[in-house]
This record gives structure tokens, C-alpha cells and sequence, in this order.
């Protein structure tokens, strides 16, 4: 490959290397991962026969089984191969490390370094998570979803009616799917003019695309020495700047009413009333970046957190709820009951309604443990070497995680553990806690939104759209299999995330 800086101009090439043997001397050379021979006292999992790189990106679930067997459920962390290699080898530690790792400041165990080390954020520039972002979807989003419950079911309603008629339509499931979520989900983040825009949600759907080949192509084509010539030398920059600037030409009238309303507008009665959507939460929020840019990268971030992981989900439980039809009579019978309780109350939804639907929600609970669209969760970077209560030594620079799939297919934790059974949640949610095993719910047991403070905040509001989309297609259209299939399909599978098949079609049609 030929040195990338030779081909810049005289004056960017002197310029940059300076600034490249500063980088390397103070910052490069201090953030290295973890060797090897660093973590020599903690037994290594690989691949028996071909042990080839590309293994650890396509048959991860096969080998985390197998240490999970060997290791984790014995309390003996493992070593593994980590794909992406100049991160170091990856540690994968037993359940029993999980509530030192929860209560750890960011400053030992960092999920944000993790992220800028596996999407190389510091250089393709990439939307960021903030604390602002957080706050709001943890606080205000959670604290709103009564208000916004109706809303969120009209827009459901709407854009399945807009895109399907009564004959039969083939579609791609994947991109029908990530269609319906761009917009529902959008909803709550951008309000209800801008998530019905096409260029809307054309850019949130994209951004995600953007942000991964970014990384992509750095790593391909720049050593870590030589990224920071990535800025001004890669083509990915044009794209996410191309995004950000269309993002934000849309989000404009947006942005500057609610920035009205938020300075105290004498045409806005009381904007809390009026608005519900994360741009005007974001606006009110003082360690918010403010400016026009800030909300924009907010909000594709937001949209990159939620719009590609749950159309992956609701496609999983899609495949599955067509493949299971012995349930469809019995729950179909309890969703068109909690219909009726609606329409009794003047049409309108509550959270309480929702709450009704307790076979729906253990169903797609279980199609999430069985089939999971990732297979492992608490990833962290160890940013300075620790030691645990028992004595284990984990150095700095060491990528840190938990096998979820693991704990969700222990026998300890649920009986005949490789067997789909759609009400295993209910019976547990009936014989042992009704507030426990719910679909949104996290414990030691059931790990697919994370654990503990640092679960997934925006979990229950992912619960709302999965719901409201599979209610409406059970209820009012009829779907199936473009190859007459009755089996789930085969999944993609990649490094330690699981996805159902995006080339895989089914037929649509509106019922009369």
C-alpha cells in the first residue's frame, strides 16, 4: 500500500508531520491494548481446527458456546481472538464480575472508549453519545410515554395503511420493517412532521451505513500511525458530512420552534403540553450542546442507537411469530380483547392497556432469547489495569464483556433452555414475581438490554413500537413467506451480533 501521506500537498504533508509525531509520541503510544503475553494467566479460546480470523467474525456463537461451557459457567474467565486485531485479544468474564463492572466508574471500565476504539470515532467524526442524549431518553422520553402512546399507535397505523393495500405486495422484510421503525421511532425523536419526511428518514437509516463503513474503510486503508489523515483524505468524511448537512437543513423549522418555545415564547401556551419529542428535551437541557450542528448530531445519534437494533429485532420476532403459528389463536384472541378495553375508553391508549397484553410480551421475550440480535453485552475498555475482589488482574487496555447468549441458554437459568416456548415469561411472571420477566426487564438472568444503570434507556419505548407494529399486522393484514416457507430462515451472523437473513421476502396484503 503506498504511504497515504506522500500524496498530500507540500504544505499539508509539513503540517502533518509534526502533528503525526506528537500524536504518536504522547497519545498513540499511551492508549496500546492489551498483548497477549499480558493476560497469559487467562486461558485462551480458539477455533480447534482452522483458526482463521474470519472465523471469529462468522462463527462466534458456536465457540462462545463452548466457553461458556468450559469456562464462564464454571467462573473461569476466557481469552479470545478479537476480529478486529489491533484491539487485543477480547476478555470475556463469568456472570459473577457482572456487579463490580456495573458499579465501576467510567474512568477504569468505559463503554465510550470501546465505541471510539471498534468504530474509530476519534476519526471518521462520527455521531457521539452524550450525557444529554442519555438523560433525555432515560427521563424525559420514559416520564412522557403516556402522552405520546396515542401518537405513536396513529403513526403505526398510517404508515402501514400508506405502503400496503389489499393485494399482495412482495417486500424485502428488513427494509419494510426499518421503513415502519424510521418513522415511528422518529416520532418521538424529531415529532410528528418531520418522522413522516421520506429525506427524514432516508438520512437516520443511512447514517447508521455511513458511520460503519467509515470505520470500515479507515481500518482498511490507514494503519493506526497514519488515521489521523483520514480527515482530509477519505471519502467517508464527504458522506457523514453530506448527512449532517442535509439532517440539519430538515431539522431547521424544527429546531427553531422549539428553541422558541423554549425561551419563552409569547405564541406557546405551556410547550411542555405541546411538544414531546427529544429536540425540545434536548433544547431545555443545560449540558446539551445548543447549537443547531449539536441537535443534529444528537439526534443522529439517537437514531443510529434505536432505528437499526430495533427493526433487527421486530424482524426476529416476526420470522419466529411466523414460523409459531400454535400461538397466533391464543394471542391474536387476548390483543383483540385489549383492542375492545381501548375502544371502550373513547379509542385512546394507555401504558396500562399496553401492560394487558402479557402473552405478546412473553412471546417476543423469548423469541429475543432464543434468536438475540447480538450475543453479548457490558462491553467495556479497561482504561487502567484492576484488580477484582477475588484477585483476578485485568490490565489496562483489555476490552472487557459478558457472554449474554450464554446465560440466556444455561439450564441453570431456565429450564430446557433450547426449546422455543412462547409463555415461559408468563408462567415465571405468574409463579414468581408479576413485576419481573417482562419483555423490557433486565436482571443477572436476562441480559439483552444490559444491566443494571447502564441498561438500555430507551428499552421501553422499543417495547411500545415492536408491540404496536406486530399488533396492527396480526390484527389487519396477512403475511407470509415469499417462498411459501413455514420455518424461520436461516440468520447472518457477525462477530458476536446475529441479524435474521436481509434478503429474505414476504408477502403483504391488507386483510378486507
Amino acid at each position: 500500500m503506498p504511504n497515504p501521506l506522500f500524496q498530500l500537498p507540500l504544505p499539508l504533508f509539513i503540517l502533518g508531520a509534526g502533528v503525526c509525531g506528537v500524536f504518536y509520541l504522547f497519545i498513540y503510544d499511551q492508549v496500546r491494548p492489551v498483548s497477549q503475553k499480558q493476560l497469559r494467566h487467562i486461558p485462551e479460546l480458539r477455533f480447534e481446527e482452522s483458526n482463521a480470523t474470519d472465523r471469529y467474525l462468522r462463527d462466534t456463537r458456536s465457540l462462545l458456546k463452548i466457553g461458556y461451557e468450559k469456562y464462564l459457567r464454571h467462573g473461569t474467565p476466557f481469552q479470545m481472538r478479537n476480529p478486529i486485531g489491533e484491539m487485543g485479544p477480547q476478555v470475556f468474564l463469568p456472570m459473577k464480575y457482572l456487579d463490580e463492572v456495573k458499579r465501576a466508574p467510567k474512568s477504569l471500565f468505559s463503554f465510550d472508549v470501546f465505541s471510539e476504539k471498534a468504530y474509530l470515532l476519534n476519526y471518521s467524526h462520527g455521531p457521539r453519545q452524550t450525557d444529554a442524549a442519555v438523560l433525555v431518553i432515560k427521563d424525559d422520553l420514559n416520564r412522557n410515554m403516556g402522552s405520546m402512546v396515542n401518537g405513536l399507535w396513529a403513526e403505526t397505523e398510517a404508515c402501514l395503511e400508506e405502503n400496503v393495500s389489499s393485494e399482495w405486495k412482495t417486500v424485502p422484510a428488513y427494509l419494510f420493517i426499518c421503513g415502519v421503525v424510521a418513522r415511528t421511532v422518529s416520532y418521538a425523536l424529531v415529532g410528528p412532521s418531520l418522522c413522516r419526511s421520506p429525506e427524514w428518514q432516508r438520512i437516520v437509516i443511512e447514517a447508521t451505513y455511513a458511520v460503519f463503513g467509515a470505520a470500515h474503510a479507515i481500518r482498511g486503508q490507514y494503519t493506526p500511525r497514519w488515521r489521523w489523515l483520514a480527515r482530509w483524505a477519505n471519502s467517508t468524511q464527504k458522506q457523514l458530512k453530506q448527512i449532517r448537512s442535509q439532517a440539519a437543513e430538515l431539522l431547521r423549522p424544527i429546531y427553531n420552534e422549539r428553541r422558541g418555545a423554549v425561551l419563552g415564547g409569547s405564541n406557546f401556551g405551556n410547550p411542555s403540553d405541546m411538544f414531546h419529542d427529544t429536540v425540545y428535551w434536548l433544547l431545555g437541557r443545560k449540558q446539551a450542546d445548543r447549537s443547531l450542528a449539536g441537535i443534529v448530531d444528537q439526534e443522529l445519534f439517537l437514531s443510529m442507537a434505536s432505528i437499526h437494533t430495533t427493526s433487527g429485532s421486530l424482524n426476529s420476532f416476526l420470522f419466529d411469530w411466523m414460523a409459531h403459528p400454535e400461538y397466533h389463536e391464543d394471542i391474536k384472541a387476548e390483543v383483540r380483547e385489549t383492542l375492545a378495553k381501548v375502544q371502550s375508553s373513547g379509542g385512546k391508549w394507555t401504558l396500562q392497556h399496553v401492560a394487558l397484553m402479557r402473552k405478546l410480551d412473553s412471546f417476543i421475550k423469548e423469541s429475543s432469547r432464543i434468536n438475540p440480535i447480538g450475543f453479548i453485552t457490558g462491553q467495556r475498555y479497561t482504561l487502567k489495569s484492576h484488580t477484582f475482589k477475588d484477585g483476578l488482574c485485568i490490565p489496562a487496555g483489555t476490552t472487557i464483556l459478558f457472554d449474554a447468549d450464554g446465560v440466556h441458554h444455561d439450564p441453570d437459568n431456565y429450564t430446557d433452555p433450547e426449546r422455543f416456548d412462547g409463555y415461559r415469561f408468563l408462567r415465571l411472571r405468574d409463579t414468581i414475581d408479576p413485576n419481573r420477566f417482562h419483555y423490557a426487564s433486565v436482571s443477572d438472568t436476562s441480559l439483552n438490554f444490559g444491566a443494571g444503570h447502564h441498561a438500555c434507556p430507551g428499552r421501553f419505548f422499543n417495547a411500545l413500537v415492536v408491540k404496536f407494529f406486530l399488533i396492527q399486522l396480526m390484527t389487519k393484514y396477512e403475511v407470509s413467506f415469499e417462498d411459501g416457507n413455514r420455518q424461520r430462515p436461516p440468520d447472518d451472523f457477525h462477530d458476536n451480533n446475529m441479524r435474521p437473513d436481509t434478503s429474505v421476502k414476504i408477502q403483504i396484503r391488507k386483510l378486507d
